[in-house]
């Protein structure tokens, strides 16, 4: 909750031709929803996050292989990329948004049970 206070985004997140927005007001998510293609030249997120699917997968399993367990590690080495339009929106909350992805990993988890 601390790494989160104050922010204040919308992210794209894209998974092959899968596009979502994960939008977050003062630390908190509010909404997470597969985006509609009327919506996606209107929208102006902090950030986009893209990957194949594949990649995304491995990401959000219970352990990932190395390189996917952090997003700066699966930027660098592996599939996924950052666009950040506005950096003072999304950097300064990359600890939150890998907490975010440790989240989404345990649901992930949690529904293949």
């Amino acid at each position: 909750k601390i790494a989160a206070r104050h922010w204040n985004a919308d992210l794209r997140l894209e998974a092959g031709d899968e596009k979502y927005l994960l939008r977050v007001r003062n630390g908190l998510l509010l909404e997470f929803r597969e985006l509609q293609a009327i919506e996606l030249e209107s929208l102006r997120p902090a950030a986009t996050i893209s990957a194949s699917r594949d990649d995304w997968i491995e990401l959000l399993k219970p352990v990932p292989r190395p390189f996917f367990q952090d997003l700066m590690a699966a930027q660098t080495r592996q599939g996924f990329k950052v666009e950040a339009d506005d950096p003072i929106s999304f950097h300064p909350y990359y600890r939150a948004i890998n907490r975010l992805f440790e989240l989404m990993r345990a649901e992930s988890t949690a529904r293949e049970k």
